[in-house]
């Protein structure tokens, strides 16, 4: 086995231990769906979650809470200085998971589904890390809304 194939079975085993879509470890790694399925419920005793993967940032406005942890999680996943995606995403989702449970007690509302998604989505530029022109705080915005509410000052 080459070291490459040795590299993709490894990032695929950490994407499934943060359970995500089956779809998104696939596109990441390039092995097959059936495998990381039967991996999945190896690691989980449980299916993978099923359905599409979301196509349009309005999830994430029809909550407050959820808004505000999808900035935050945006914030992370900008702090991280890494060339490969996959690896930005993990560690900006590790310290989304950790903040939230370390200041509230609470799991996070967002899953890494929806972390992958959001990141994919700056990356092409649909959503936009911005700073608040009142509290200069950060800002997520997206094409279809530009005026999003400030979730520090709600401005």
């Amino acid at each position: 086995m080459s070291l490459n194939t040795l590299n993709r079975y490894a990032l695929a085993v950490e994407l499934l231990s943060l359970k995500p879509r089956i779809s998104i470890v696939a596109k990441e790694t390039g092995l097959s769906p059936a495998i990381l399925r039967k991996a999945f419920v190896e690691m989980h005793q449980r299916s993978p979650s099923s359905g599409p993967i979301r196509t349009s940032p309005q999830f994430m406005s029809k909550s407050f809470s959820k808004f505000k942890e999808a900035t935050l999680c945006a914030v992370f996943f900008r702090l991280e200085n890494r060339r490969h995606c996959a690896r930005r995403v993990i560690n900006g989702y590790r310290r989304y998971c950790s903040y939230i449970k370390s200041v509230s007690n609470a799991y996070p509302l967002l899953d890494f589904s929806d972390a992958w998604t959001i990141s994919k989505w700056l990356d092409v530029g649909v959503l936009k890390l911005v700073r608040c022109s009142h509290c200069r705080s950060a800002k997520l915005i997206n094409n279809e809304l530009e005026h999003n509410v400030c979730c520090v000052c709600k401005s």
